[in-house]
């Protein structure tokens, strides 16, 4: 990669970074003066926990995006910016425009995702063959005759009252 576009995407890497620095502080800002606010409604609490909790989210995914971020501008003060991390090639610049702090290239990060997603679906078909097995069916009836035994006791009491 030349020099002209690694400044380039040096630069884009920065702004990006000085924007979600400047977001977190805003963000910060704001929890700082909405933590004073005393809510009395509680459905102003119930929305004030939602938006937190968005907020929370919003806040970890910027994180991660800043640690990458960082990550990248070492690579390109290492001087191995831009060699995708599993197969050594050099990463499309159209790529590098698009995602900075892209670390695989293309062919590698599809290999990546048929993984991940390979043992997303193997973890899902474990879980149903864990939770359709005889034994936990017959459990489960267990715990059914049991509940419905003691509804039954319960309604029971409730007539002898």
């Amino acid at each position: 990669m030349q020099k002209k576009e690694l400044r380039y995407i040096e630069n884009l890497l920065l702004s990006r970074k000085n924007i979600l620095l400047q977001e977190f502080e805003e963000r910060l800002r704001k929890y700082r003066d909405s933590s004073s606010e005393k809510l009395t409604d509680i459905a102003e609490i119930a929305s004030s926990s939602s938006n937190e909790m968005l907020e929370i989210a919003v806040a970890e995914e910027d994180s991660r995006e800043l640690k990458q971020i960082e990550d990248a501008l070492e690579r390109i003060k290492a001087g191995h910016y831009g060699a995708c991390e599993q197969c050594g090639e050099m990463i499309k610049k159209a790529r590098l425009k698009a995602i900075p702090f892209a670390t695989l290239c293309v062919s590698c990060k599809e290999e990546e995702e048929r993984v991940y997603d390979g043992k997303t679906a193997q973890a899902r078909y474990e879980r149903e063959d864990i939770v359709n097995r005889p034994e936990n069916n017959e459990a489960d009836e267990t715990g059914k005759k049991y509940t419905r035994k003691k509804i039954t006791e319960l309604e029971y009491d409730d007539h002898r009252n």
